[in-house]
């Protein structure tokens, strides 16, 4: 009797093992498989966005090789400086004009920015077409920019450019996020109007800005943005007081002519 329970503990164990070997086997097969569709994913993403970048380029006549330069913001600000010193008085052919222009073309080149799985693609789909529209708008003068960044019409997309800037940097919706954003805020400086959207992961202070707490997003279940901003809370050891780290610009500020508001960011609570 001994002998036969040895031999079957002995049985036993070489099933359990053999199935733990296949077990593994497909567990790898899997993690291979994919590896490698997020590298295709990666890959395609990158092709887009460059792309992207040659539109973009092509459109402003900003290089002669057909490429967007990496400091591309920079350009557009010191190009928009020089413009505004060198225009004769009167000028109706205004710069800014243009590159709301390519903007717009920019935009409807990317798909609407989807953050999380369990997105609506209708409402992110609805919210892309808005700023899209928006764009267009400004760009023909149909829309005046400083009613609709009063009626918070312009809100949506600066606080995506921001998130998009921060979080997902290499996205082919970045870089027309960020065109639209720098064309606006350009338009509203020629209005006198300054325009305040906390950069993500930076410090603020309370004097500065409105802090909530109230993740109405849901962006702590975004792994990407979840995992930066808890990185980021770990080495903001030494807070001074009323400092407080930006998770997301939920809603820009300004202060212009007519008044000002103070932005108003999202901050970590025990929910993240």
């Amino acid at each position: 009797m001994a002998v036969i329970g040895i031999e079957f503990t002995s049985g036993f164990a070489q099933v359990l093992f053999t199935a733990l070997l296949v077990v593994i086997m497909v567990l790898g097969v899997w993690l291979l498989r994919r590896l490698r569709r997020s590298e295709a994913a990666l890959g395609s993403i990158r092709r887009e966005n460059g792309k992207l970048r040659n539109e973009i380029a092509n459109i402003t006549g900003w290089t002669t090789n057909g490429r967007l330069p990496d400091d591309w913001q920079e350009r557009l600000r010191n190009d928009k400086a020089a413009a505004v010193g060198t225009a004769p008085h009167g000028d109706s052919e205004q710069p800014g004009e243009r590159i709301l222009l390519a903007a717009h073309h920019a935009l409807l080149l990317v798909e609407p920015p989807h953050f999380a799985s369990k997105d609506s693609a209708e409402q992110v789909g609805r919210s892309h077409k808005r700023i899209v529209d928006l764009i267009e708008g400004l760009a023909h003068e149909r829309i005046d920019p400083l009613p609709a960044l009063a009626n918070g019409d312009l809100d949506r997309l600066l606080c995506l450019w921001r998130r998009l800037e921060v979080y997902f940097p290499d996205r082919a919706e970045t870089d027309a996020y960020g065109l639209a954003a720098y064309a606006v805020l350009d338009l509203l400086k020629r209005k006198q109007v300054v325009v305040t959207a906390p950069r993500p992961l930076s410090v603020e202070n309370t004097k500065n800005c409105v802090f909530t707490t109230d993740d109405v997003e849901k962006l702590r279940d975004i792994s990407r943005i979840r995992t930066a901003a808890l990185a980021a809370s770990s080495r903001f050891t030494n807070p001074q007081g009323g400092e407080e780290l930006v998770i997301d610009c939920e809603r820009p500020g300004w202060s212009g002519p007519n008044g000002h508001r103070s932005p108003r960011i999202l901050i970590l609570d025990r929910s993240w």
